[in-house]
């Protein structure tokens, strides 16, 4: 999940390819991991202040796999955190390393596919990082660090079939230039390609899978068994309805919303002070169905010219906007858009962050669970 104003302002850039320009992509290369539609595993092993194996295992048990298998899911998503998985003196949790293993068991026997994802590291993987904080871009043992995890996540994991497991490096790097992510992705893909040739590999673009640094995004040549993977919550004052990280500006807060359509009206904009519309300026806009779908330009390109699958590994609304038919028009979209350019898609997230269910596993919205599962 994304620093909403950074991710904004990344995703205004852009806007305004041609909608006509959006063509589906044949992607020539297919892999032995099949997948569709698929849910983020959210606030399990990853952003979470659970930290007993017990609260863990009852988080996300078997009854709880059981509900998204029959929903029709075909894939899930692990987001796993390094601290979450690890002792502080680098050695594994064992319980939480059996978790993952519980849950890969299942998923092989219900012939769904699991992606096994780093969602966060130890050390600061933005470009900020806090006080005392060591930073993956400029630490060249942080950066041996995180290749070491990979060859220890093959040694654990290797021996699943590649039909039934795939790898994702990192969730949403935030590199101060894409260069320094594609070096480090180039490493860690060598590592794990001298343990297992043929495994999928998800490889997201940087600054939070941005679509917008798709051109950036360098490939390793020659290797069939990537998939390229990108996030999408636009537009983030729908997604991302009264966050508080809008620089606590309350004045972009709590604004009348429309979808399909300008975002906020002319007539709401000029009622805001002139901070206030400054920062809206950057997030507003006419939004549609074809403008979304145009916004994926740079996407189908890379994958025309890479040969490769894309994947959309986020997508989601936060359930705060009063008016849950205007969140619905927004996912009903995009997943036509998905539908319509055969890019398998994987919602944030199970539950509490953007959850499709509430903490007592009540569906929020059944429609908008039905327009996802269709």
């Amino acid at each position: 999940m994304k620093k909403i104003v950074l991710l904004l302002s990344l995703l205004v850039t852009g806007a305004a390819v041609d909608a006509s320009k959006a063509q589906k992509i044949e992607a020539p290369y297919k892999t032995d991991f099949e997948f569709s539609k698929g849910i983020n595993i959210s606030a399990w092993l990853s952003q979470t202040d659970m930290s007993s194996p017990q609260e863990q295992k009852s988080y996300f048990s078997r009854q709880d796999f059981l509900l998204l298998k029959d929903l029709g899911f075909d894939h899930l998503r692990l987001p796993v955190a390094e601290d979450k998985i690890y002792l502080e003196n680098g050695e594994k949790r064992k319980e939480s390393f059996a978790l993952l293993h519980d849950v890969i068991g299942w998923c092989r026997d219900a012939n769904m596919r699991v992606i096994l994802d780093l969602h966060d590291l130890k050390v600061s993987r933005e470009l900020k990082p806090k006080p005392g904080q060591v930073s993956l871009w400029d630490d060249r043992r942080a950066q041996d660090r995180f290749i070491a995890l990979w060859q220890d996540f093959s040694a654990e994991f290797g021996k699943y079939p590649n039909s039934l497991l795939a790898y994702e490096l990192l969730n949403e790097p935030v590199a101060p230039d894409p260069e320094n992510w594609n070096q480090l992705s180039a490493r860690a893909i060598t590592a794990i390609r001298k343990l297992e040739p043929q495994r999928v590999i998800f490889l997201g673009s940087n600054k939070f899978n941005s679509i917008t640094t798709f051109p950036y995004l360098k490939v390793p040549k020659n290797d069939p068994n990537i998939i390229l993977s990108f996030h999408f919550y636009h537009p983030g004052l729908l997604t991302h309805y009264n966050v508080d990280s809008y620089e606590n500006d309350d004045g972009v807060k709590g604004l009348k919303l429309n979808y399909p359509g300008k975002l906020v009206s002319d007539e709401d904009v000029k009622a805001l002070d002139e901070s206030s519309r400054a920062k809206l300026q950057v997030m507003n806009g006419t939004h549609d169905l074809k403008k979304l779908e145009a916004r994926l330009f740079d996407v189908f390109k890379k994958a025309k010219e890479t040969g490769l699958r894309i994947h959309c590994g986020e997508f989601g609304s936060n359930f705060k906007y009063p008016d849950r038919d205007l969140q619905l028009r927004w996912i009903r979209d995009m997943v036509a858009i998905f539908k319509n350019h055969d890019i398998p898609y994987t919602v944030w997230g199970y539950r509490r962050h953007f959850g499709v269910f509430d903490d007592e596993r009540n569906v929020k919205d059944q429609r908008y669970l039905d327009a996802i599962v269709q």
